[in-house]
């Protein structure tokens, strides 16, 4: 078993006395338990309200850092007791708030997106955002051991990946969409005009 599986499971298992909470998984491993040939990085969970990462830090308590982690507020930090979770806004005013665990050994970051800063966001035209508002009535169920968990569908993650041109990622998702099947209504809202074509010349 993979570590971030590992990580993963224990994260459900533990969020499992709390079901009222709402999550999603998006990025690599959502992609992976979705049919992608992919090598995740770290396991990404969006929460739907602001309360839920100081609540999700209370259940990860156990692997929070006894001291508070010294360094800068980017990449490498981690949780703590002292400083569970922390509110980070960039130039463009894109704000979240996030707390991030090394959960056997791999890291588990749990994000909330208070002002996406107009990252395009729509049913028709723009595209889904893998952020924003629609994913919540979009989720797709996956398995990971005996748990299901929602995440972010591969027809949305495609929307997102085109956007940054992160073209591996990109790539891996529409072989797994030409393998496995697409929904080809949501494909039609979660992407843009531009990658609509895109798609269709992808699949060809």
């Amino acid at each position: 078993m993979h570590s971030w599986e590992k990580a993963l499971m224990e994260v459900c298992e533990l969020s499992s006395t709390s079901p009222d909470l709402e999550w999603i998984l998006v990025g690599s491993v959502g992609s992976v338990l979705q049919g992608c040939d992919m090598t995740p990085g770290d396991v990404d969970i969006y929460v739907r309200h602001h309360a839920d990462v100081e609540r999700f830090a209370r259940i990860l308590e156990g692997y929070s850092l006894q001291r508070k982690y010294e360094g800068p507020l980017g990449n490498d930090w981690l949780s703590s007791i002292e400083q569970p979770v922390f509110t980070q806004t960039f130039g463009s005013g894109f704000t979240w708030t996030k707390g991030c665990w090394l959960i056997e050994g791999f890291k588990v970051e749990v994000v909330h997106i208070s002002d996406s800063a107009g990252i395009p966001d729509s049913l028709s035209g723009e595209g889904i955002w893998e952020g924003g508002r629609f994913i919540w009535s979009y989720c797709k169920l996956v398995k990971c051991g005996a748990f299901s968990i929602p995440a972010v569908p591969l027809e949305i993650q495609l929307e997102s990946n085109l956007r940054r041109k992160r073209m591996e990622r990109v790539q891996s998702i529409v072989a797994a969409l030409k393998q496995n099947g697409y929904d080809a209504d949501l494909l039609n809202k979660a992407l843009s005009t531009e990658n609509l074509n895109y798609f269709a010349s992808a699949v060809k």
